[in-house]
């Protein structure tokens, strides 16, 4: 098969393993700046296969800071085993480094093993074909702050960097991007790239929580003829398995009690050092160092972590709502369509009823993001149509235009109806004091 084939079939298999209850071992939370879900069927399906199924909690798409610092987040509630933390330049900047602070506090909290997966250099240059050169470019200020993140990393024995710049390399630079989709569902990767990620997650959740022993198949030769190749399979922690015929290995693997992703065939006539390098590859025989040992760099002065309160303030959030028009009608209709998580779960959104409807305008300091949601008010003064799109969510959006909709029309009454994803909308406007018409 071919990698695209391959990556279809990984996909398959995760969908089929969906249907069939396991016990997981571990609770995994993933955070990240972009749409991260399509990491997880190779996540997903590598810790199985190592004897490690793992349960997901996903957090809203660019809500790292909120999720780690809010107490009553999603992934609060979840407090993973592992927290898997994934920023990107293009989205956070220079509030990376704040990213960190709030993941490391967050995972102290809940007893998590962090995992920061360290931001690939972002493609486009500030100073186009000048950046390379320049003290304050891209290219420089994104390998500076990489390297203050890694430092800042280094030697704990609670944390753990996976680098995205190798996964993306491993694509191909050309071949990493998908700008089509990041317009459309904020996902900035194609499948090889998430695939490599995944993989690279994998091995480091192994290594840290792998308990289960390692099998080396030995094809064809005798202990007495391994000599020194012996020696340093035995030291490395291995099992090893010596084997005759032509039996699979995974079914070697399963007489010796351990998965199937926790054997390696090494063939007869290989090289001692290509065997080494072949194992050192497959991530099988991966151990995290003991802290003490782990290189220590410069290290930044760590800040106190920044209050939600204040992380929110810092955003510099400006919001406008506007009368729809003709020019903004189809767009209005577009993100009620696709808002899940921030609704009243009564949109059905017509232009022609009478009410009327506001278009939700957004900005922050980094960036214009347009019309980010919408709000409609029926001639009874009834709001039932109150949406935001995920991108803006966790910015408080949602408090600004409840201030300017009560300094308008005074005490309103908001329609709701629960769904599986709005329960964040009603929880805000329970903890707002707001009158509440609950339809089923």
């Amino acid at each position: 098969m071919d990698l695209v084939e391959d990556l279809a079939a990984v996909r398959r298999r995760w969908q089929e393993m969906a249907g069939t209850p396991v016990t997981p071992v571990i609770g995994v939370g993933v955070l990240a700046s972009y749409t991260i879900d399509p990491v997880l069927p190779y996540l997903g399906t590598a810790l199985h296969d190592a004897g490690l199924p793992a349960s997901f909690t996903t957090g809203p798409y660019n809500q790292i800071v909120q999720q780690c610092l809010d107490d009553t987040s999603v992934m609060a509630a979840a407090r993973p085993d592992v927290l898997v933390v994934a920023p990107r330049f293009e989205e956070l900047g220079d509030e990376l480094l704040t990213v960190v602070d709030a993941a490391m506090a967050a995972a102290r909290r809940w007893g998590s093993f962090l995992v920061l997966v360290l931001p690939a250099v972002p493609e486009e240059r500030v100073f186009g074909h000048l950046d390379d050169g320049r003290a304050a470019g891209t290219a420089a200020t994104a390998h500076e702050v990489r390297e203050t993140i890694r430092a800042e990393l280094a030697g704990r024995p609670d944390a753990w960097v996976v680098d995205a710049e190798q996964a993306v390399r491993a694509a191909g630079t050309g071949k990493a991007h998908h700008p089509a989709m990041f317009r459309f569902a904020k996902i900035p990767y194609t499948e090889p790239v998430f695939a490599e990620l995944g993989a690279a997650l994998a091995g480091v959740l192994r290594a840290v929580h792998g308990v289960t022993p390692r099998v080396v198949v030995v094809d064809g030769e005798s202990a007495d003829a391994l000599g020194e190749p012996l020696r340093w399979l035995r030291e490395s922690g291995a099992r090893l398995v010596f084997r005759q015929g032509q039996e699979p290995v995974s079914e070697l693997a399963e007489a010796e009690g351990v998965p199937a992703g926790s054997a390696a065939l090494l063939r007869l006539g290989a090289k001692p050092a290509a065997w080494r390098d072949e194992l050192v590859r497959s991530g099988l025989l991966d151990r995290l160092p003991p802290p003490e040992t782990a290189p220590r760099r410069a290290r930044r002065e760590v800040q106190k972590t920044v209050s939600l309160t204040d992380f929110v303030a810092g955003l510099n959030v400006e919001v406008d709502l506007r009368p729809v028009g003709p020019d903004s009608a189809a767009k209005v209709v577009e993100v009620v369509s696709r808002a899940k998580d921030f609704t009243l779960g009564t949109e059905a959104l017509d232009l022609a009823q009478d009410r009327e409807v506001f278009a939700v305008h957004v900005r922050d300091k980094f960036g214009e993001y347009g019309i980010s949601g919408a709000v409609g008010i029926t001639g009874e003064g009834v709001v039932d149509v109150f949406s935001l799109s995920c991108v803006v969510l966790g910015k408080g959006v949602e408090d600004v235009v409840l201030q300017q909709l009560r300094e308008k029309h005074g005490d309103i009454v908001f329609r709701h109806r629960r769904t599986a994803h709005n329960q964040i909308t009603a929880g805000f406007l329970a903890d707002a004091g707001a009158r509440i018409e609950e339809i089923t």
